[in-house]
């Protein structure tokens, strides 16, 4: 594997930029072919989000010497399946919807606080390996997190199906209407004008940074907010949030997934190339197209619990919002919080030496 890259040039080139150019053309069929919008989310389900979580759980739980390390932090970490038990208790014992309510607040901004987190991690490594000069990450970070959180506000309170999910008229006062167009614009214009600025105030640096910023980690986003999200609902009728943006969704869901098993692969193959360690997470690390497999066979499972949390139209079990679909959506929900919490403990490439090695930073020690 070579060094200056993630896991190589070409390697680089097909999770971490090219997974954008994917995820743009799987938006583009959706809009074209509507109906296919849920063979894809369950393509998507089975192909991408499940085995990135799953591919979690192997660097962490499958790994003897990740247990024998951070041990506490897998038990504790197990903890964070309950806040969504508690908010289904009560909703059931009370009749009030609010616990629940609340609780899915929380999951959509840690969800989207947690793709921009690793959005960001994944420049900074570029940055590092690009030997970025420090003025010039500062602006990129400040950039970044400001323009995906503008852009998240914008679609939450402007989109008609989301402001009728929140018990808004689904068209706003005109002079809101007119406030939102203007940040769109505002936003797209500052997204090209730093574009331009940052070529030009670092016109030696390598370019690699600025173009995962500029592409993956905002330019899709805004495409699968403003472009795709445009069109939707894609799904008749649909009875939530996420039946509504489906297709953004997936569009958006590719880039981070895909993204995030190329990192997983990479460590994964510098940690245990050239070792005889036996362990799972070891024949894993050697062999990553059977660790997908793997990962894609428990994905099944992930797509059944999908399923029973009745987010598939036709597929579900009971009618949404009975007993059996909430405890199915905290348990979902748990689950992540459980991967959003490891995953902001286990990558930390300052305090970890042996990280830097796998991201290709350092040489070993």
């Amino acid at each position: 594997m070579k060094a200056g890259w993630i896991g190589g040039r070409r390697f680089d080139l097909a999770f971490f930029f090219g997974s954008a150019l994917l995820a743009a053309l799987v938006g583009a069929f959706a809009l074209a072919v509507p109906r296919a919008i849920v063979p894809l989310f369950v393509a998507f389900l089975v192909l991408v989000d499940g085995p990135h979580l799953a591919a979690t759980w192997a660097r962490t739980y499958l790994d003897p010497g990740f247990r024998a390390r951070r041990g506490r932090l897998l038990v504790l970490s197990l903890a964070f399946l309950l806040p969504g038990l508690a908010a289904w208790s009560l909703t059931r014992v009370t009749g009030l919807r609010a616990p629940m309510d609340l609780f899915l607040l929380v999951a959509a901004l840690w969800s989207f606080h947690h793709a921009v987190r690793q959005s960001y991690g994944v420049l900074a490594i570029y940055q590092h390996h690009a030997r970025t000069a420090l003025p010039a990450r500062k602006t990129d970070r400040l950039f970044l997190h400001g323009a995906l959180w503008l852009a998240f506000g914008l679609f939450s309170f402007g989109h008609p199906q989301n402001r009728i999910f929140l018990g808004l008229p689904a068209e706003p006062p005109r002079f809101l209407a007119l406030l939102g167009l203007a940040l769109l614009g505002l936003l797209l214009v500052a997204t090209i004008v730093y574009g331009i600025y940052r070529r030009t105030r670092f016109r030696d640096e390598d370019e690699r940074p600025l173009l995962y910023l500029l592409g993956p980690a905002l330019g899709l986003q805004l495409f699968a907010l403003f472009v795709v999200g445009s069109f939707e609902p894609l799904v008749p009728r649909p009875e939530d949030p996420e039946q509504a943006f489906m297709a953004s969704t997936v569009v958006g869901g590719i880039v981070h997934g895909v993204n995030y098993l190329g990192i997983i692969a990479a460590v994964s193959r510098r940690r245990f190339e050239g070792s005889d360690a036996r362990s799972l997470a070891a024949r894993f690390g050697r062999r990553p197209l059977v660790a997908y497999a793997a990962f894609v066979l428990v994905s099944l499972g992930y797509l059944a619990l999908n399923a029973g949390r009745g987010v598939l139209p036709s597929l579900a079990p009971v009618s949404r919002g009975a007993a059996l679909p909430d405890l199915f959506l905290v348990m979902y929900w748990g689950i992540f919080f459980h991967h959003y919490y490891i995953d902001q403990k286990i990558w930390h490439v300052r305090e970890d030496q042996t990280l830097r090695f796998e991201l290709g930073l350092e040489a070993a020690s």
